[in-house]
């Protein structure tokens, strides 16, 4: 299978670029979304387990991953990867001026291990089908102008 992608013009963004030249990026693009419930078929269709038991199991997965990354953990999923919780913040002039409300918005790092760094590796594109409307052809979407 391949990603997804379409051309868009954009700002030439390169140092020393004429001012308003332009130049042509490639943009991957999303083609559908599988949520939890669907996950968990596809999983029960390649194992023994069945849709129930891997709810269960992906939803223990989430309690646990959760737990541990509020507690400073570093979750180690093999070579699947590595998930931890990051923060950073303002600077304080002295350590007694520095307050927890200075930390901004925590985030959640992944960091993929052997088996997705393998699909990273291998990617392969698929440039999307452009669309062209024409002057003669209705447009049956909303406009806000």
């Amino acid at each position: 299978m391949a990603l997804s992608y379409s051309l868009i013009k954009r700002r030439n963004m390169e140092k020393d670029a004429p001012v308003g030249s332009k130049l042509v990026y490639g943009s991957t693009r999303t083609t559908s979304k599988m949520d939890l419930n669907k996950l968990c078929d596809a999983i029960a269709a390649h194992s023994t387990a069945s849709r129930g038991d891997v709810m269960l199991v992906l939803e223990g997965l989430i309690y646990i991953l959760t737990e541990r990354l509020q507690a400073g953990t570093v979750v180690s999923m093999g070579n699947f990867g590595n998930f931890r919780m990051v923060a950073g913040s303002v600077g304080a002039s002295t350590e007694e001026e520095f307050n927890t409300s200075m930390f901004k918005k925590p985030r959640i790092i992944f960091k993929p291990g052997i088996l997705l760094r393998e699909v990273t590796n291998n990617a392969k594109f698929e440039k999307l089908p452009t669309v062209t409307v024409t002057v003669t052809e209705q447009c049956d979407k909303e406009h806000v102008y």
